[in-house]
């Protein structure tokens, strides 16, 4: 026997505000991906030499300010609307909408973090800094970027899927597979931030699990967003 998904849309909420949420997360999935892969894959980390931080910022001073720009006022307030439009969806089923709203929090959160590792991103390719701070300073404040955007925003990133894809997952809203990859991806997301400690990024934990997760995290917002553009008039 076999069970259809629950297919329904919030009375109070305008079906196209809803496909608008869906379409704001194709394109910050897309935005995300394309500026990750572009500048932040090959960003050094605290355990890099300081030398190597110093070379690498002032090698990419452009395309780090970029990014640092870009990400908050394009990529992040285009990934809230759609958690916004994702929490209204799952406010239609879920009967206390405890766990919709705990996820769009989560997702504000992580919103947070990303602010704060840019912030320090962005003071590693002033000229002051790279030409007079010492190298103590410079690993320190690479390694409060890498607490932001590797321990404090994992957390964030599960807290905003796994209680979204659970309510999938008890509701048949959408797929529940697409729920199941939800909760993978939150708890390899924590799992992968695990790698600080280790101090190996490209090991098993940082550039196995974590990687694996953030592509997870692509994939589940992205297939979520198309389901969101597709939710039938209310």
């Amino acid at each position: 026997m076999t069970t259809s998904p629950i297919d329904s849309t919030p009375t109070a909420v305008s079906p196209q505000w809803i496909r608008l949420a869906g379409i704001a997360g194709v394109a910050s999935t897309i935005l995300g991906v394309g500026l990750g892969a572009g500048i932040a894959s090959g960003a050094p980390t605290f355990v890099d030499p300081a030398d190597e931080i110093r070379t690498w910022f002032g090698d990419n001073q452009g395309q780090v300010a970029l990014f640092t720009w870009l990400m908050p006022l394009v990529v992040g307030p285009l990934l809230l609307t759609f958690a916004a439009g994702l929490r209204s969806r799952l406010d239609a089923v879920d009967g206390s909408g405890v766990l919709p709203r705990l996820s769009f929090s989560a997702a504000v959160a992580q919103f947070g973090f990303g602010l704060v590792g840019l912030a320090f991103w962005g003071v590693l390719t002033l000229d002051p800094v790279l030409e007079t701070a010492s190298d103590g300073l410079l690993v320190a404040v690479t390694a409060l970027d890498t607490v932001a955007f590797f321990t404090l925003a994992p957390w964030a990133t599960a807290l905003f899927v796994v209680p979204a894809s659970v309510v999938m997952l008890q509701t048949r809203i959408m797929p529940t597979w697409l729920g199941a990859l939800g909760c993978l991806v939150g708890l390899g997301s924590v799992v992968g931030g695990l790698w600080i400690f280790s101090g190996d990024p490209t090991g098993a934990l940082g550039g196995g699990v974590a990687f694996v997760a953030f592509l997870g995290l692509q994939i589940w917002v992205l297939i979520t967003a198309v389901f969101l553009i597709r939710a039938p008039q209310a």
